[in-house]
């Protein structure tokens, strides 16, 4: 009785370890953290930039070249800008003090399928919708710190001050759209703007989109020199003088000129940016390559980039 009742003692020891070994195999699977998948390339970055790769909870400089992935936040210090460019040829512009963190992206580029989303967290920013948007613009939207954008084909700026944001449509005219929405007392409420110039602001949670209106020249200045743009007018140094907002006497450089200026950015950006998604897409394919030890079609022969923040 003695030798049986030793033997299941050990059997049953066996069996334990067995089963916490098996528990903790999969413990470490679900801890590990899921592959990296890259949505695009930081470029033209300036200054302070930096970047958080979840789940690290540290961040880490960005530089132009550099590949953002999902889930990224990625911050400008005080003398910061910098573009975020999407495979999909999305583009976020971020001016000092700003901040973005790419929630999820899904691309197919043999059909443009996909999604966009992104969320602003503060700062001045201007988004060009890519591909995704213009093939289906419900697939395409930019929470805000109270509220959301929705996208049809076109370049939006924005400031946040604090809750509140100021949306403005800046074109191209006659295709440009957006839908900016807030939650009310549980329900989806929002604006729709389809002329250039014009603007809403959403104060905070719970508060709807104001009326839309004509945005202000300041404001314009505002997002014109945050982002780094060259503003010129009667009365400046010359072609391309950059001033900043406390030296534009008022009128200097009127509405349509500014919306101009910020809806010619991306032609005049436009080398540049094809060489970082370039970048990008074949960073991603080197990556596949890696890891399975022959090089699988990039985005360009229809590679699929697909994840979801958290994923």
């Amino acid at each position: 009785m003695r030798g049986v009742f030793m033997t299941k003692k050990c059997f049953l020891g066996i069996g334990t370890i067995a089963v916490l070994m098996m528990l903790g195999a999969v413990g470490a699977l679900y801890a590990a953290p899921a592959e990296l998948s890259q949505a695009g390339v930081a470029a033209a970055v300036k200054g302070e930039v930096k970047a958080t790769t979840p789940p690290s909870k540290v961040s880490h400089p960005l530089k132009s070249g550099d590949p953002v992935f999902m889930g990224d936040k990625i911050e400008t210090g005080a003398d910061g800008q910098l573009q975020v460019l999407l495979l999909d040829q999305t583009v976020f512009t971020l001016g000092a003090l700003s901040a973005i963190t790419v929630d999820e992206f899904v691309y197919d580029p043999a059909n443009d399928d996909g999604k966009v989303k992104a969320s602003m967290v503060k700062g001045i920013f201007r988004v060009v919708s890519g591909k995704v948007a213009h093939k289906k613009s419900e697939n395409m939207s930019v929470d805000l710190p109270a509220g959301s954008i929705g996208f049809r084909g076109t370049n939006v700026a924005g400031i946040i001050d604090g809750q509140k944001t100021t949306v403005v449509l800046l074109g191209p005219v006659g295709v440009g759209r957006i839908y900016v929405t807030n939650v009310v007392n549980g329900e989806v409420v929002g604006v729709d703007i389809d002329t250039a110039g014009n603007a809403t602001i959403v104060d905070g949670p719970n508060s709807a989109p104001v009326a839309v209106f004509q945005v202000s020249e300041a404001d314009l200045n505002r997002i014109a020199v945050a982002l780094g743009q060259k503003v010129t007018g009667p009365g400046t140094a010359g072609p391309g003088t950059e001033a900043p907002p406390s030296s534009l006497p008022k009128r200097q450089v009127d509405t349509q000129s500014l919306i101009d200026l910020l809806n010619n950015v991306d032609s005049m950006n436009q080398t540049s940016t094809l060489g970082a998604q370039d970048a990008a897409q074949t960073s991603t394919a080197n990556s596949a390559k890696d890891h399975s030890g022959e090089r699988k079609p990039n985005a360009d022969s229809g590679t699929k980039y697909s994840v979801s923040k958290g994923s």
